[in-house]
């Protein structure tokens, strides 16, 4: 009883000193050495570009070397992962060799778990119909708990970007609730505490409106992923949408840009974090910066794919206008300026006019 006694109490110590460091995190920010990691980050992106097309070159020549088709099913699976938030025509090259090789070995399992990822790509780049049509091919029956945690999550990804872009209401809400059926299936297949788990659980419990077992959650993922890779970018992200609904503005940016960070780290080209981040800095009236961040994102995000997507261009939009809307600002401040210098000159000439013409009469 007295070591049982002795571990609860480190568990408890442990616990209450990693929840402190999330509240120092959250109370003590400091923005000016967020952005100059930001600002590092990105001038060093070409290095973390290069090492990303490393890895992805050792995979391929081993992918050419391998001599069976259930080696090189390995090694195009890894093309795939390093190329799903890099470059986009990539990725979907290499899920369709996946799945080739996967019918050559007649597995059913691999099949579908393949073309779910596939779709899950497509919807990612506003193909739905694409992904709807790799979906609708998959035989569910034939897929163990990994591919039935790809297949929901394909379809649950697809029905929810088909709500937010729809404006029949009727419609949007029959997507919406195809969306959230599709998400309880993912939470019943999917291990709990794993990625999909967690940031599932986040969006229900934040959706209503439960932000502190929202944030709860928030804390056990960030604990569980390692600093300075994508999974901790997306858990940053994450906890920053839950700020976001609490209307917690400098929690929000300050996730924002620790899920930037990891991402330009990572050689993530499917930049989403910097975007919105940038977008808040324009409603500050950071525009300089704002602009800056917005530049880098759109040149990842068009490497990922040549063409931007939905919600690229409104938060593109966005910080556009609070561009130009401070432009516009500064014009008239300058002008008004402007007028006052003139407006000044013209009384002191006048008043020197004025003062020649009198010692002229008087002499």
């Amino acid at each position: 009883m007295r070591s049982l006694f002795i571990f609860l109490s480190i568990v408890l110590v442990t616990t209450h000193i990693q929840a402190d460091n999330f509240r120092v995190n959250e109370e003590s920010i400091d923005f000016d050495a967020l952005y100059h990691q930001i600002d590092e980050a990105i001038s060093q992106s070409s290095v973390y570009v290069t090492v990303r097309e490393q890895k992805i070159d050792t995979y391929r020549d081993s992918l050419m070397r391998a001599k069976t088709a259930e080696q090189k099913i390995l090694y195009a699976e890894q093309l795939f992962q390093l190329y799903k938030s890099f470059m986009n025509d990539s990725a979907t090259h290499y899920a369709e060799v996946c799945i080739n090789l996967a019918e050559s070995l007649h597995r059913k399992d691999l099949i579908g778990r393949f073309r779910s990822l596939l779709a899950y790509q497509c919807s990612n780049t506003d193909r739905y119909t694409e992904a709807l049509d790799e979906l609708n091919k998959v035989d569910r029956q034939a897929l163990d708990s990994t591919g039935l945690v790809a297949y929901y999550c394909g379809w649950m990804h697809v029905y929810g970007e088909l709500g937010n872009y729809s404006t029949r209401k009727k419609i949007r809400q029959n997507y919406f609730d195809l969306q959230n059926l599709y998400r309880d299936s993912v939470l019943m297949v999917a291990e709990e505490g794993s990625e999909e788990w967690l940031h599932l659980k986040m969006d229900i419990l934040t959706a209503q409106r439960k932000f502190q077992d929202a944030l709860a959650i928030s804390n056990r993922w960030l604990h569980i992923v390692t600093e300075g890779t994508h999974e901790s970018a997306f858990a940053a992200f994450y906890r920053s949408v839950c700020h976001d609904y609490l209307q917690n503005h400098d929690q929000t940016c300050y996730w924002l840009g620790k899920s930037a960070i990891d991402d330009i780290k990572c050689a993530v080209m499917n930049q989403a974090s910097l975007l919105f981040l940038a977008e808040h800095l324009a409603e500050d009236g950071d525009i300089e910066r704002a602009r800056r961040y917005m530049d880098f994102a759109m040149d990842c995000n068009l490497t990922f794919y040549p063409r931007m997507r939905t919600y690229q261009i409104s938060s593109v939009i966005n910080i556009i206008e609070k561009s130009n809307q401070a432009a516009q600002s500064r014009a008239k401040t300058l002008l008004i300026i402007s007028g006052v210098i003139i407006v000044f000159l013209i009384v002191i000439i006048i008043a020197l006019l004025f003062n020649k013409r009198k010692k002229r009469l008087s002499s």
